[in-house]
């Protein structure tokens, strides 16, 4: 899942109450989490909580990551825009790195109680596909959110409990 850092580079500090109150997930126990930056004020920019749930061997099973990004006073966004921008820079990080990237055209979804897209991606490598990856997008009160997730192919039917128990766990505003 080395490639997936594009989406993932985060720090390791708690989120301040200010920032909580924008963007709450409540992460399941045993998960590895890490929130950024390590100095969040209430209106950084982008504020990201990354959990990792780690199998028995060690290996990363289940990725999930929640960002907030700021949006500017006045600026229009488009969902639709965003999440087929992101579904491309996710195809062509892939791509890069050797792999395939099929993904759905956007479908409606909710994250954290706010409506917007998402798209579902299957990652292969050299004809197998080997990983999942879904990502979400939704705007809130002057903020854009994201949810991406990924696991194992072979694990991901099996993980889809704790998945939606993540996603049950966002509250976004």
């Amino acid at each position: 899942m080395g490639g997936l850092r594009f989406w993932w580079v985060l720090g390791a500090l708690l989120v301040p109450l200010p920032a909580l109150a924008e963007m709450q997930v409540i992460w399941p126990q045993g998960w590895e989490v890490s929130r950024s930056p390590a100095d969040v004020a209430a209106d950084a920019p982008v504020v990201r909580q990354r959990g990792v749930r780690v199998a028995e061997d060690g290996s990363q099973e289940l990725v999930m990551e929640v960002t907030r990004s700021r949006l500017g006073s006045g600026v229009t966004v488009s969902v639709e825009n965003v999440i087929v921008e992101m579904r491309k820079a996710l195809q062509k990080d892939f791509m890069r790195q050797g792999f395939q990237a099929a993904c759905s055209k956007p479908l409606d979804a909710r994250l954290g109680g706010l409506d917007g897209l998402e798209v579902r991606c299957g990652i292969s490598q050299n004809g197998t596909e080997v990983l999942k990856q879904t990502v979400q997008v939704a705007l809130g009160e002057g903020a854009a959110y994201s949810l991406t997730y990924a696991a194992p192919s072979e694990r991901y039917a099996d993980l889809a409990g704790e998945i939606e128990s993540v996603k049950a766990g966002i509250s976004l505003r």
